[in-house]
């Protein structure tokens, strides 16, 4: 396939209509103070975990970060009292993530604000425009499922979260020099 085939111009241009969309959903949750001190991180954990996604390994593949990421920001969400850890019931020896009431809370409010923000502006949409986009979406959907199945895990030790400073690395004196006791 060449750039001017139109399947390649169509993925190029779903590619940045998603990336535009994220920008600005992060950038209006930011401004409009929606999160209150949530991360947009935590936030997208709480859409997640809401969304059904209760296990702190599928997080971790979800958000594209190690399971040592997953950990630090759920210790974060329960202190603050959005989370809760409870033994999986087919299997006590997991865990699994629930949302309180205030995580279900704050991440309603967050996904209704954005949400009447983006609906507001396909007001102006025709009835024949609207439609269009529904089956685009639906496309979207039927494409992204099928990638997100055959995509495999990240790497132990993959991405990481802005969010986590890296262990301090001890300084190691070079071979062959001595330390003065």
């Amino acid at each position: 396939m060449t750039r001017s085939d139109p399947l390649i111009q169509h993925a190029e241009r779903a590619l940045q209509v998603m990336s535009r969309l994220h920008r600005w959903a992060a950038a209006s949750v930011q401004a409009n103070q929606l999160s209150g001190e949530l991360s947009l991180r935590q936030l997208t954990m709480l859409y997640a975990i809401r969304q059904g996604i209760s296990s702190p390994g599928l997080l971790a593949r979800r958000l594209l970060v190690t399971p040592a990421v997953i950990t630090g920001l759920l210790d974060r969400l329960e202190r603050q009292g959005y989370v809760r850890r409870e033994p999986e019931p087919d299997d006590r020896r997991r865990l699994r993530m629930v949302l309180t009431e205030a995580g279900l809370e704050v991440s309603q409010q967050v996904q209704q604000a954005v949400t009447g923000d983006l609906a507001a502006q396909f007001a102006s949409a025709s009835p024949t425009e609207l439609k269009e986009l529904g089956r685009a979406l639906d496309l979207m959907e039927r494409a992204l499922g099928a990638l997100e199945q055959r995509t495999p895990s990240p790497p132990e030790g993959g991405l990481e979260d802005e969010e986590v400073r890296p262990a301090r690395r001890k300084r190691v004196p070079p071979a062959g020099s001595r330390q003065k006791k």
